[in-house]
């Protein structure tokens, strides 16, 4: 009977071990894989409904004010131009307090600080280096990004900002 018990105390520490160690979960993982490819292959309209509905479903929070504080890094896989879209923020006293978002080319080069590609995007309206201040500050301010508003011409940065926080949280073990 000792040893029975003792089997079992065993695997329930183990399980509880496994389950809150504070490891990223991998069917998670696979949530946000299917919101990176939702982004990158759907118009808006379909963006915004199911973005919104898959983080419900899956209770990915857009409000960061619990997690723990510290620096958090992710980056979403590459896209079909061959940037993967990163983040790294610090949270302290459940506060977000700095915040820097970039889309990273596979060649090295970022969006953000590139002055050709900025006068590219000029014509829809802004440029990575308007876009993405905008979104990290607006963050800051709001310390959810639901309640980030869209740069016109930057929709799509707004989500791949959103995802790169989210792999961010998941990176963390806390998603």
């Amino acid at each position: 009977m000792k040893n029975y018990f003792t089997a079992l105390m065993v695997v329930f520490f183990y399980s509880g071990f496994f389950i809150y160690s504070g490891k990223p979960d991998p069917r998670k993982l696979a949530v946000l894989e299917k919101l990176h490819w939702t982004i990158e292959r759907s118009d808006m309209a379909k963006v915004r409904k199911e973005f919104q509905e898959i983080c419900n479903s899956n209770r990915f929070p857009s409000l960061v004010s619990g997690l723990k504080d510290g620096i958090y890094k992710g980056a979403t896989p590459d896209d079909d131009y061959g940037y993967r879209h990163e983040i790294v923020f610090e949270m302290k006293n459940g506060k977000m307090i700095s915040v820097d978002y970039d889309e990273i080319h596979q060649d090295g080069h970022a969006k953000q600080p590139d002055q050709e590609y900025g006068k590219r995007m000029m014509k829809s309206g802004t440029s990575p280096a308007i876009a993405y201040v905008s979104y990290e500050n607006q963050m800051l301010e709001m310390q959810d990004f639901n309640k980030v508003d869209a740069v016109t011409g930057a929709s799509y940065s707004l989500y791949r900002f959103r995802l790169a926080i989210l792999y961010a949280i998941w990176n963390s073990g806390q998603l």
